[in-house]
């Protein structure tokens, strides 16, 4: 099978010859480990993110080359007119981009994480009330995002590879996370008590945007996109207030998915357990959520019965304890009983629970698919290790 054919029968609920191997968030691990997946310096990153579609593609295909997962991301391309007139200059190791259009040359930060890029979440509130968000929370329509060029790594991707690899052409943040891009992190939660109309509001207007970003990133074909529904979980927010300000809202993206023909992914970095019949009741394709941490438990078995038939499940490997620190026996093991608890899902991926960290050599990420193919095939049913246990 092609991994289009494999991934496609396992959101399906249908036989593969083995199960898909995968990891979210590519981009970012390609961001983190450039260097090693290139042998280019770390400043060649900016370059590639800039670059026109063939360049990009090319630099993909030779990553993807080194890491061989079922489920290809590409990176969303700047707007041409920017990337026209951007370059990346190195001057004594520190790394600037020179904005021709207007003569400006601005050092590019260096991440103190250890990621290629760092980030932090808004908490300024811009919007006060209804008409701020009329004024300040803009819609841009999906053929105009698509003029502008944004669609350009991921057409060409999918012109090169779409026939044969399973494509994730990109996704969007759920409204939670989202509202805090405009009241402050903190604020949206509070508001949710305080202001909620205000926040159901602003939550509309965000799924305006969002469908807008799903219709362009439908049109360039692919075959998913996901919803990242970032702090909308049980370490966050109650039950009745994911029921609140997040069900109706992804209940509308998930029908905009489904209605261009891609499948829809939800993600949940968080606990799940105390919600998962609503987030199952949404309709959505396949379900990926965190390894426990931060005092929840996301255990793989119990969230796999209770999903039955409804939902594809991701795994959620543990990309730090075993993926990256853990020795070759651990993490076959950890593998192993992640494809006996995801079978009884209607499909399963074989998946880590987080990003792979910047410290997670390739040769450990080689291995990890390696062992993901070799667990996963379709004669390692639980029926038939039982057999064989049984000799």
């Amino acid at each position: 099978m092609t991994s289009r054919e494999r991934v496609h029968a396992v959101f399906a609920g249908q036989p593969a010859d083995r199960l898909p191997v995968s990891v979210l968030y590519f981009p970012l691990y390609q961001r983190d480990h450039f260097a090693e997946l290139t042998s280019r310096p770390p400043a060649d990153l900016w370059k590639l993110l800039y670059a026109e579609p063939e360049e990009y593609l090319r630099t993909f295909l030779e990553m993807m080359g080194k890491t061989p997962f079922d489920i290809y991301q590409p990176e969303t391309a700047p707007p041409r007119q920017e990337r026209a007139t951007t370059e990346f200059v190195e001057r004594d190791g520190q790394v600037f981009r020179y904005d021709r259009a207007r003569d400006l040359l601005t050092p590019i930060a260096q991440p103190v994480s250890g990621h290629a890029t760092d980030y932090a979440a808004n908490q300024t509130q811009y919007v006060f009330d209804q008409a701020d968000v009329s004024e300040l929370v803009t819609v841009a329509k999906a053929e105009d995002l698509i003029a502008r060029g944004v669609n350009d790594y991921l057409e060409a991707v999918v012109r090169a590879v779409g026939n044969r690899e399973f494509i994730l052409s990109g996704g969007v943040i759920g409204t939670v996370y989202s509202c805090g891009e405009y009241v402050g992190q903190a604020n949206a939660y509070a508001m949710m008590v305080e202001q909620p109309g205000l926040i159901e509001h602003l939550s509309w207007r965000i799924v305006e945007q969002n469908i807008e970003q799903i219709r362009c990133l439908a049109a360039a074909g692919g075959d998913a996109i996901y919803i990242d529904d970032a702090t909308a979980t049980s370490d966050v927010i109650s039950v009745a207030h994911y029921e609140r300000f997040c069900l109706p809202y992804l209940k509308e993206m998930v029908r905009e998915i489904d209605a261009l023909g891609h499948k829809a992914i939800l993600i949940y970095f968080g606990g799940i357990a105390d919600r998962l019949e609503q987030i199952a009741s949404v309709g959505a394709d396949a379900l990926a959520m965190e390894t426990s941490m931060k005092g929840y438990v996301n255990d793989l078995r119990g969230i796999a019965q209770r999903i039955g038939d409804r939902m594809t499940l991701f795994g959620n490997l543990d990309p730090v304890g075993v993926l990256e620190k853990a020795g070759d026996a651990a993490l076959e093991a950890e593998v192993a009983r992640q494809v006996a608890a995801g079978r009884s899902a209607r499909g399963f991926v074989i998946c880590t629970g987080s990003p792979i960290t910047p410290r997670t050599p390739l040769s450990r990420v080689q291995r990890f698919i390696e062992l993901s193919r070799r667990l996963g095939r379709a004669d390692r049913s639980p029926a038939k290790q039982g057999a064989e246990g049984s000799r």
